[in-house]
């Protein structure tokens, strides 16, 4: 009864209000804090069920209990399709799992491209049509005037040739400036230079007597790193060999899982770790593997990295001389993969990546692009690295053998 005349006094002189509020609002906190906390307590496997038929099957226990990282799709394979291992091995142990990856059907990633092979003339039709179209509206003048040579230093300044490389090219226009009667004239002394710059570096990636063949692959984020991997490895399984494609970007989400399609689109092995691991163990392992399978290849993929990160390019000290470890002059080729759409930040990068380990070759991607192309002739007359491959299209045979000559009557035509 007292509580009552209390409640009845308090909320005829207003007084109540100052208890209620307080009192609703701190049911409302503890609303707020317990509502996730049950949330999270959620019978997972009520989870599981309503998501069933969406996405990926469930991991088996036993397997999940006993390594890391597993495929999730192990589907019924054709006698035709070729038998593609990957392993992933359980840290402490020298066991390992074959496990089968996604299959084209269920994974579009794997599916090739529609695309067919490009020539070099269509592979660098955007490039010609860039600043070489400039150049050959100057190559028409009748007569070859201190305004058509001005006009044309311009022009390879803008071409991301680089400074030593276009001084060097008006050099030798201005030297032959007497014989230069028409604007088709400076075009073929131009195309002559430029041709005989590319081929100091035209050098064809040949397989040593050695094997296993090791291939560092290096580069920053988004060259095209991996895609060149399976590219390669498609054109050395066609050529007869055995590879095996170490998975050393464990850093990059789903870059595993991609390297693991290019393996099932190939026919190569693929060797890998739990994520994050080290990619130097990851390397080492896959060098083993391959000495011990009687592989003739193997291509070590490595995450992108800038190349002005002093702790990452240390990593990369590391893979390099852990493979030398695993194996008596590994690697054998260490290939750095630029984006041509770069520019003169491709010659920075091979520059800089030079510094850290030594680059055998080069392989330039995305040609077909907006890419301006003078990169490669900086490069070629500035550090003198070979230059492998160039990707002129999207298509697994669009990884050409670099020619020099085809590259030059591709931008000159």
């Amino acid at each position: 009864m007292r509580i009552w005349q209390w409640l009845v006094e308090n909320f005829m002189n207003g007084e109540l209000f100052f208890y209620v509020i307080p009192a609703v609002l701190l049911l409302i906190l503890v609303l707020v804090i317990r509502l996730p906390d049950a949330e999270d307590r959620r019978d997972p496997d009520a989870d599981r069920d309503k998501d069933k038929g969406k996405g990926l099957p469930p991991v088996p226990p036993e397997r999940a209990a006993r390594h890391d990282t597993i495929s999730l799709l192990p589907p019924e394979r054709s006698r035709d399709e070729p038998e593609v291992r990957v392993y992933y091995r359980d840290p402490g142990s020298a066991e390992s799992v074959a496990v089968a990856p996604p299959t084209p059907a269920e994974d579009p990633a794997v599916a090739p491209p529609p695309e067919a092979p490009r020539n070099w003339r269509d592979g660098l039709a955007r490039t010609r049509g860039g600043f070489f179209s400039r150049l050959r509206s100057l190559f028409e003048a009748s007569a070859v005037t201190d305004e058509l040579v001005e006009e044309m230093e311009e022009i390879l300044y803008s071409a991301d040739l680089g400074v030593a490389t276009v001084t060097f090219l008006m050099g030798e226009v201005r030297k032959a400036r007497g014989v230069l009667t028409t604007g088709d004239s400076v075009r073929d002394l131009l195309k002559d230079r430029i041709a005989t710059i590319l081929r100091t570096v035209e050098k064809p990636l040949a397989v040593p007597a050695q094997r296993p063949m090791v291939l560092l692959m290096i580069g920053v984020n988004g060259a095209g790193k991996t895609t060149t991997i399976g590219k390669l490895a498609r054109r050395f399984i066609a050529d007869g060999h055995r590879v095996t494609l170490a998975a050393g970007d464990t850093f990059r989400a789903a870059a595993v899982e991609q390297l693991a399609a290019w393996g099932v689109r190939t026919g190569a092995e693929v060797i890998s770790e739990k994520e994050g691991a080290d990619p130097a163990a990851v390397a080492f392992n896959a060098v083993n593997s391959a000495v011990a399978g009687g592989r003739d290849i193997v291509i070590v993929d490595t995450a992108g990295r800038l190349q002005n990160r002093v702790n990452l390019m240390e990593e990369l000290r590391k893979v390099h001389r852990v493979l030398g470890k695993a194996l008596d002059g590994a690697p054998h080729e260490t290939i750095l993969v630029i984006d041509a759409n770069n520019g003169q930040n491709a010659v920075a990068q091979a520059r800089e990546f030079g510094e850290a380990i030594p680059i055998t070759g080069i392989i330039a991607t995305k040609l077909d692009g907006t890419a301006k192309g003078g990169a490669l002739v900086g490069i070629a007359r500035e550090l003198a690295i070979p230059v492998y491959f160039a990707g002129i299209g999207e298509a697994a045979d669009d990884l050409r053998p670099f020619s020099a000559d085809d590259f030059t009557e591709a931008l000159f035509s």
